[in-house]
């Protein structure tokens, strides 16, 4: 059986899977005490991040590290995560994607050399690919441009705005060399020609690794490409890439859940008048997370209606972030919204949840488009 007729099967429970008590546990002791020195000293956790790895964090859905590769499990790990802290989370979903991207490469050499290190957290991986992606959507065009020469291409432009990073972490990204010719890749920080930028500062998630990454005339040799021509491999990786995500507005929405069950032991006499509750959104949370791992079992699914559910679930995903942060600070009232209150950051996660590419009019744009809505009786 192929790699990807493996991973299109419903997997199964797996018995060697890392326990998600033991992630939990480990959350508790490297990541819980430093959450508030990561949001607002924009602490990039790499002790905690690399401890989690050693938990098995990011090896649920990679052939080389699980005996049956499980996205579904690698969402319920991120949302563990997420619902302590979102900027971890959001390290575990690039991370998660670095990996994801070699799982489809036919770069095997590649992948057999990488993988494993970014499965266990040794190494390090981010994922350049919110420009690509919305550029091959007609967004605004690709930011990096690559040129043939022995043995390689030689690539320059500024990419903006990809997280994880440091100095010899990884990252995956596309770059064009002409209107029809996209190449992927996986690059190295620190790699001649390869530096990093930091320009911008968040209202959330500082502390990420978010770096703009200057491209100056580096080479970027055969052996590190993972798709050229680019051809297929969007196909393969997008459905994983977005489900993943949903990991951690899942994370936010229970820690959204239980900030307004915890103001309701002093107000809940009062926040009852309120249209929604902790239940309703309990409830609509449990109902997500079920149909979103239904989905994770078929990730390279090509079906138009697949594909349409997929983008429809991450819409849904940032749509409850967003109301559940809003309830949890009309539970809260004014406690809520004093600056470093955990409202205060689960709201400003949410909205990050919301705008990551994909982004809910990003979403809306793909779910648009005709071949998404076929007609019936249509042959594909």
């Amino acid at each position: 059986m192929s790699e990807a007729a493996r991973l299109d099967a419903p997997a199964s429970p797996n018995p060697n899977a890392p326990s998600l008590d033991h992630l939990r546990a480990v959350v508790a002791a490297e990541l819980a005490p430093i959450t508030h020195e990561i949001d607002h000293g924009g602490l990039y956790p790499a002790q905690a991040m690399r401890a989690l790895g050693a938990a098995g964090l990011y090896s649920h859905h990679l052939h080389a590290t699980a005996a049956q590769p499980s996205i579904g499990a690698a969402i319920e790990a991120m949302s563990a995560v997420s619902e302590t802290c979102m900027s971890a989370g959001f390290c575990t979903w690039c991370q998660d994607a670095s990996g994801w991207y070699l799982e489809q490469s036919d770069n095997t050499a590649l992948r057999d050399a990488l993988q494993p290190g970014l499965a266990s957290g040794v190494q390090m991986g981010g994922t350049g690919l919110s420009n690509p992606m919305k550029s091959l959507s007609g967004i605004e065009n690709f930011k990096l441009r690559g040129t043939r020469v022995p043995g390689g291409y030689e690539v320059s432009g500024v990419l903006p705005w990809v997280s994880n990073l440091g100095e010899g972490h990884l990252f995956g990204t596309v770059f064009q060399v002409d209107d029809t010719h996209r190449v992927m890749a996986m690059i190295r920080c620190g790699q001649p020609g390869v530096s990093l930028k930091q320009n911008a500062h968040f209202v959330a998630l500082e502390g990420t690794g978010t770096y703009s990454v200057l491209f100056r005339r580096a080479f970027i040799a055969d052996e590190s490409l993972l798709a050229d021509p680019l051809g297929g491999m969007v196909k393969r990786i997008k459905a994983g890439f977005i489900l993943l995500q949903t990991g951690m507005g899942l994370g936010v929405t229970q820690a959204c859940v239980d900030l307004m069950r915890d103001a309701n032991v002093t107000h809940g006499h009062t926040n009852k008048y309120l249209p929604r509750q902790a239940g309703n959104f309990a409830d609509d949370l449990a109902t997500l997370r079920a149909d979103i791992a239904h989905l994770a079992q078929t990730p390279l699914e090509q079906a138009p209606e697949y594909l349409r559910a997929v983008l429809q679930a991450r819409l849904r995903v940032s749509e409850l972030t967003l109301e559940a942060g809003q309830s949890a600070l009309m539970h809260a009232g004014a406690r809520g919204y004093i600056e470093g209150s955990p409202v205060n950051r689960r709201i400003r996660e949410g909205h990050f949840v919301a705008i990551i590419t994909p982004s809910i009019r990003h979403l809306r744009q793909e779910l648009s488009k005709p071949e998404l809505h076929p007609v019936a009786g249509t042959v594909h």
